[in-house]
């Protein structure tokens, strides 16, 4: 067995398969991309975009397949209930969880890291001193605003959604400690990997009631040193 993770550090697409990898205590080398040269990461999957997980011959990029892959590949401990109504209920609510939070978050996230002198090329591990290191930041924002699509009318709109969304998972959860029957799953995973930027958002979404509920959660679905990494944003 020889497993490869291409990856950049702060993505929670990334957290959320290091978790899964970690869960399944599976031993792994790990290839950090800039973000702005994705050269290798196309030549290995044909696509510009992390994680992609090199597994021997089999070469599987995004996330949610690469847990997929890694539940057929290596079973042991199960991340998928084995009923299969518990087993498509757990694929719905993973599949919420990417659609509902992953863009959400990491646009508020974002969008305080631009409010902050240097805090994307901190986030992204460039480089924060020397003649380039503010010609860097201006194009990390430039690059950033234009991709995520980030302004003040967004980032109002996004506050608001996040509360939403978060109230929403609170609920679902319902006071249980897992979303889906005693023990913890790839839904699981993947909806507190996805909240984790909201460690980086704004005091008044980071003090919202039921987005502290979800970040106090968030810690047992998730593997310890990227709690560290994400609090420290």
């Amino acid at each position: 067995m020889s497993l490869t993770l291409y990856q950049i550090p702060i993505s929670h697409n990334c957290a959320k398969v290091r978790t899964a990898l970690a869960r399944k205590e599976l031993a792994y080398e790990v290839v950090d991309v800039p973000p702005g040269d994705r050269a290798r990461v196309r030549e290995i999957s044909g696509r510009g975009l992390v994680p992609v997980l090199v597994d021997g011959e089999n070469v599987v990029s995004d996330s949610t397949r690469i847990l997929l892959h890694l539940e057929e590949r290596y079973p042991e401990p199960p991340l998928l209930p084995r009923e299969p109504a518990a087993r498509a209920e757990c694929l719905l609510l993973e599949d919420w969880a990417d659609r509902a939070l992953m863009d959400l978050t990491r646009r508020l996230a974002y969008w305080q890291l631009l409010c902050r002198p240097g805090g994307l090329v901190r986030a992204w591990g460039m480089p924060e001193r020397g003649l380039g290191s503010a010609v860097r930041s201006r194009v990390a924002a430039m690059v950033v605003r234009r991709r995520f699509g980030l302004s003040e009318r967004q980032n109002r709109f996004d506050e608001a959604e996040a509360r939403q969304v978060a109230a929403l998972a609170i609920e679902r959860l319902g006071g249980r400690p897992w979303l889906i029957g005693n023990a913890l799953t790839l839904a699981d995973i993947t909806l507190a990997t996805m909240a984790a930027p909201l460690w980086a958002a704004a005091p008044a979404v980071r003090h919202d009631a039921n987005v502290a509920r979800l970040l106090r959660w968030a810690p047992s679905a998730m593997d310890a040193r990227d709690v560290a990494l994400y609090r420290r944003g």
